[in-house]
């Protein structure tokens, strides 16, 4: 039963597989890079398991103590899981113990496998859900691991890899805005993080932005529903449907701000190397549509520029 479990689910997981050892990898050296070890991609990887949230914990673990503020964000990261969570309660119905595993390990990837997935009617359910999640998951922790390692074996200069979070960030705020018939949610991050950010600073701006987001958004409920024509879904509670559909691109657009909230426009650079080093990525992107080339050009466009200035 395990073995005819898990001989379906690893083809299902081989492209994720080859997506999270080009990020996994990223994550383990710019976690080097700032100044751990591998044992902490390790751990993270393997407890916190949530890629966004995780490179975003390395900005977090060099900034000053800040408890509410790392709580809400973790939350309003990681909002969509709850959307993913309601989804899938009727398919873990009668799981027993793998169902906590499950839940625990529902990462946007497995996750659409899990739900899009016709499984063979000789395959255990439960078991085939939880070799997916567990293939995955030891991809990412296996991939950061890794990355860590050699991170520390590498003798080049390293300068600019933290630029792979804001890449990776601006990639997938670009897919949330291709995906939207209405750019609203989108503009009320950026422009919400923007507004903050001058007024609060860049060690402050975060808890005062992410309220401002869930108020403009709820206030806007109606007009955005009736522009978007969202489909009720009578199993999922409305406003949390409303918050899954629009809340991750404001998100997304507000972490864009959040990797640049230390540029010092006025002085230094002038925040020329992340400006190009953005297009570029938003360019490769847009035209290749490739979630690893535009992570991995921009990165290295910003290394690029930092080395020869």
């Amino acid at each position: 039963m395990k073995r005819r479990a898990l001989k379906a689910a690893f083809p299902r997981t081989i492209p994720i597989m080859t997506g999270f050892i080009f990020l996994g990898m990223a994550y383990g050296i710019y976690m080097n890079a700032s100044g751990f070890s591998f044992i902490y991609p390790f751990f993270m990887s393997m407890l916190i398991f949530g890629g966004s949230l995780e490179f975003v914990c390395v900005e977090m673990l060099l900034s000053p103590f800040a408890p509410v503020q790392v709580l809400i964000m973790a939350v309003m990261i990681q909002a969509r899981h709850l959307f993913y969570g309601l989804s899938m309660l009727d398919k873990f119905k009668g799981l027993g113990w793998k169902k906590y595993y499950l839940i625990f390990g529902m990462c946007d990837e497995t996750f659409s496998v899990n739900y899009t997935s016709e499984i063979p009617e000789d395959v255990d359910r439960g078991w085939f859900y939880f070799f997916v999640t567990l293939l995955n998951q030891f991809y990412w922790v296996a991939s950061a691991t890794i990355g860590g390692i050699i991170g520390s074996l590498l003798k080049f200069d390293t300068s600019g890899i933290s630029f792979v979070m804001t890449a990776m960030f601006v990639v997938i705020f670009l897919d949330q805005w291709m995906k939207e018939k209405i750019h609203v949610s989108s503009m009320i991050g950026i422009l919400v993080s923007l507004v903050c950010l001058i007024l609060f600073g860049a060690d402050s701006f975060m808890i005062p932005t992410m309220i401002l987001i869930v108020l403009l958004l709820t206030v806007l409920r109606k007009w955005l529903e009736q522009c978007d024509k969202l489909k009720e879904n009578k199993k999922t509670p409305e406003y949390i449907q409303y918050l899954g559909k629009f809340l991750p691109s404001a998100v997304f657009g507000m972490l864009v701000i959040y990797c640049l909230k230390n540029v010092e426009v006025l002085h230094g650079t002038h925040g020329i190397p992340e400006g190009i080093s953005i297009l570029v990525t938003a360019v490769l992107h847009l035209w290749k549509k490739n979630m690893f080339l535009s992570i991995a050009g921009g990165t290295i466009c910003y290394m690029l520029i930092l080395y020869f200035l």
